[in-house]
């Protein structure tokens, strides 16, 4: 039986995460436009031969747009964006994150991910702050005193796959999905350094604990969360005491975050003051450490993904039979979901 409005979603999500206008797609396949635009809109009911001709084009198996799949869960959707997010750009990443829910829910159906990201809404009267949630998640996972490790290696742990990916275009670092029913998502820039990653997953992970929609505050809450759960204060302050850019430079494949965020940890946790604060931003603007700062922390590469097409393969499954399980091409599922570097 097909679902109109999944065929709506789904067809347009391949489209766009393919690159191309409803125009381009009519010339590409033969179907006319205005026919795409009610079959994407859910005005039409799809047909045999136009659902054929649409996925020949797009090279996607009809089944993923015909209405016999299922679409992706509602979420909510959060991105730490490096500029200004071009419409084009922003609307392409969704439709990533899109088909990636439907690829995942079919790859990882033999694993139950259990995830446990815990809820924290914060109260309006302020009685708690991003920072108390952020330690708080910290003693829910036991986490000992100190830098986490592995941030990616953690969210994994508790249930929340990531994927490495090209949204270099988009100028974000991540873009997270975070359904009420079904496996949260993390699309992780493949070309972000390895610091501003760290902080953009922890950041994520501060959405997902502490916000259900955006909000005017979001943002700033979330680096707060992030800037604890990474930079305990009670950890770090000693060691950011009259902090100068060696010393941070020091600091920085310790805590695994970058120098700039080392400066304004010392100031909010009070280790240095405003006056010391912007001396230092002027030093890293001086020395050209804004755009490339020295001192390299290597991306944390995900693995949840790659282990369980493994584990699939290990039982007698073929790539070809995982491809077409996952309604996407063998190319495409070792381009996007194996190729982690």
């Amino acid at each position: 039986m097909f679902s109109t409005a999944a065929s709506a979603s789904l067809l347009e999500a391949s489209r766009v995460a393919h690159g191309l206008t409803q125009a381009e797609l009519s010339a590409a396949s033969g179907v006319a436009q205005g026919v795409i635009s009610k079959l994407e809109s859910g005005n039409l009911t799809p047909d045999p031969a136009r659902m054929s001709a649409l996925a020949k084009a797009l090279g996607v198996p009809v089944s993923l747009i015909d209405g016999t799949t299922m679409s992706a869960p509602h979420a909510r959707v959060f991105h730490r964006k490096q500029a200004s997010l071009p419409a084009k750009a922003s609307h392409k990443l969704h439709a990533d994150m899109v088909l990636a829910h439907v690829r995942l829910s079919r790859l990882l159906r033999d694993d139950d991910l259990g995830s446990s990201i815990p809820h924290l809404p914060l109260p309006e009267n302020g009685l708690y702050t991003p920072s108390d949630r952020a330690r708080e998640v910290r003693k829910m996972w036991g986490l000992p005193p100190g830098p986490v490790p592995s941030i990616v290696d953690l969210l994994e742990s508790h249930g929340v796959p990531c994927l490495m990916w090209d949204v270099s275009s988009a100028r974000v670092d991540a873009i997270a999905s975070w359904p009420d029913d079904a496996t949260p998502v993390i699309l992780l820039s493949s070309r972000a350094p390895g610091d501003r990653l760290r902080f953009t997953v922890a950041h994520e992970l501060g959405h997902a604990v502490m916000h259900a929609v955006p909000c005017a505050d979001c943002e700033r809450q979330a680096d707060e969360f992030a800037s604890e759960f990474l930079m305990p204060r009670k950890d770090i302050k000693d060691a950011l005491v009259g902090a100068t850019l060696p010393r941070l430079a020091a600091l920085k494949p310790i805590w695994g975050t970058s120098i700039a965020a080392l400066a304004r940890r010392a100031r909010d946790v009070g280790a240095i003051n405003d006056s010391q604060y912007r001396s230092l931003n002027i030093e890293l603007s001086q020395s050209g450490y804004r755009k490339n700062e020295p001192v390299h922390v290597n991306p944390e590469l995900p693995g949840f993904v790659e282990r369980a097409i493994a584990k699939r393969l290990a039982k007698g499954e073929t790539i070809s039979q995982l491809a077409d399980d996952a309604l996407i091409s063998v190319d495409e599922l070792q381009r996007q979901y194996l190729e982690v570097v």
